[in-house]
């Protein structure tokens, strides 16, 4: 029998190699920004919008996200799952449920929602170093910050890694985060204390060599500033190859391209996140398996057609509501318009409280301090922690007069006791402040220590401990008002 004249052609193609089908896999980046401690959704009209539960309810809906702690290395906590949750930081200030409680709600919030890992915000100290390594321990992810260096032994309980590659399916996703550049000067000296912040491009661009030898098949970045910042950088350095970048901090929500890599900041408090659809074709060699990269910003809004939110973490927030309820929910006064955000009216209230209470000539807060406004109605204690979520210690300290106008005209500044008059500052009697002159002055221990660029601690370093938190003076002086409907609240800010 002659052989069949197939068979020499079918010999001599197996006999040579050829070239591996394609193997297509998806991971999907889930990536939030600036939560805050808004893990409740907020209203707006008849709209319900984030939530921590009503997130993670459409993430396992529409993304396939396996609930639950992430579990060690990051590894997906049910078998085959394709998604990666991060976050650029920024978890625990906000709310007061957050606050009042020192992040805890928070991250025992994020453990359900399944983060893998988050970068380190330039808030994540502000209830301390020992706060923080208990809140880091909730959450069961990793810290990440390419940038922060320990400088000195105390700070060595804060040593996190610059990076961490994430194993989904066949794929191997680095994740490398930035902790904002100015953090030590913008937070309270001694919450930085002992760290070292450097800057963004020398940082990302080892960590990316790194990563790349270790096999990632890309790379995504996380910033602790808006991704305006690294854009110069990116268009810098193509050769990076950089899957995506999620930034915070931005004015406004962002989406915008650098040649490839999309650059996205989703905005705050849980209201939005990056759905980022990464393409490899595992056929390949390491490092060139990204084909294509799908990335927008998903709004959480209610509605008929939305999931439903996650039942488990529901139940799991209920007994901090009924705790918080009943720390926060005594009524201290009333107003009947409400104090916008960012109003004269509002930072009224706050500095001339502060000022009241401790009975100094002035009082200086900052504008960055304040996060909410104050809506109309029944104001509880609970509505103080809103406006006012950091947890700022007060002092009084004295100040020369020529000292005081320096702090008076730094755009930070929110001061009561005082009133300007033309280029100048007169005092509560009506007085120009007198350079040679010594003013009590009070204020919380931020801007002590240098924040906002104010100068407290080399004018006067021994300042007087008043063992009390703003929002107690803010509560305290409310509440001595016995502002009613009939009296409200702004009947007293007028003057």
């Amino acid at each position: 029998m002659r052989p069949h004249r197939l068979l020499p052609v079918l010999a001599a193609a197996l006999a040579s190699p050829s070239p591996a089908l394609a193997q297509t896999q998806v991971v999907t980046v889930l990536a939030t920004s600036d939560e805050n401690g808004q893990v409740l959704p907020t209203t707006e009209g008849d709209v319900q919008k984030g939530g921590a539960a009503q997130m993670l309810g459409r993430w396992v809906a529409e993304d396939k996200h396996c609930p639950g702690p992430a579990g060690k290395d990051g590894a997906a906590s049910c078998p085959g799952g394709l998604t990666i949750a991060l976050s650029t930081g920024d978890h625990w200030n906000g709310s007061s449920l957050s606050t009042f409680f020192q992040g805890e709600p928070v991250a025992q919030a994020m453990a359900r929602m399944g983060y893998a890992a988050s970068g380190f915000g330039n808030h994540e100290l502000d209830f301390g170093k020992d706060q923080f390594l208990v809140l880091r321990d909730a959450g069961g992810f990793p810290f990440l910050a390419a940038n922060v260096k320990v400088v000195k032994p105390v700070a060595k309980a804060l040593e996190m890694p610059p990076w961490r590659i994430f194993t989904r399916g066949d794929a191997r996703v680095g994740v490398v985060a930035l902790s904002y550049v100015q953090a030590a000067k913008v937070t309270m000296a001694d919450r930085f204390y002992g760290l070292q912040v450097l800057p963004y491009e020398s940082s990302l661009g080892s960590s990316v060599k790194e990563l790349r030898k270790s096999g990632a098949d890309a790379v995504v970045v996380l910033v602790d500033d808006c991704p305006s910042a690294l854009e110069p950088v990116v268009k810098k350095h193509p050769e990076w190859g950089l899957a995506l970048v999620v930034g915070s901090h931005c004015p406004k929500p962002m989406e915008t391209t650098v040649g490839t890599t999309p650059l996205i900041n989703p905005g705050r408090r849980l209201e939005a996140y990056v759905r980022a659809r990464l393409t490899f074709d595992t056929s390949k060699p390491t490092g060139q398996r990204l084909t294509g990269v799908e990335a927008k910003t998903v709004q959480v809004l209610s509605g008929p057609s939305a999931p439903p939110p996650d039942a488990v973490l529901l139940e799991q927030l209920k007994p901090w509501l009924v705790k918080h309820d009943a720390a926060l929910g005594e009524r201290i006064g009333f107003t009947r318009s409400g104090l916008d955000a960012g109003s004269a009216a509002l930072h009224t209230w706050v500095a001339r409280s502060i000022r009241d209470i401790l009975k100094t000539d002035v009082s200086i807060v900052n504008k960055g301090g304040f996060r909410a406004g104050l809506p109309a109605g029944p104001i509880t204690r609970g509505s103080v922690y809103s406006v006012l979520p950091f947890d700022n210690s007060l002092l009084t300290f004295k100040l020369k007069g020529d000292a005081l106008v320096r702090a008076l005209n730094n755009p930070a500044a929110v001061p009561a006791g005082v009133s300007r008059a033309g280029d100048g500052w007169k005092d509560s009697q009506n007085r120009p402040i007198v350079p040679s002159g010594i003013y009590s002055v009070a204020s919380v221990e931020y801007l002590y220590f240098g924040g906002d660029g104010f100068d407290f601690e080399k004018q006067d370093p021994l300042a007087g401990e008043t063992g009390m938190v703003w929002q107690t003076a803010v509560v305290d002086w409310t509440r001595r008002l016995s502002t009613s409907e009939a009296r409200p609240l702004e009947s007293f800010l007028q003057h």
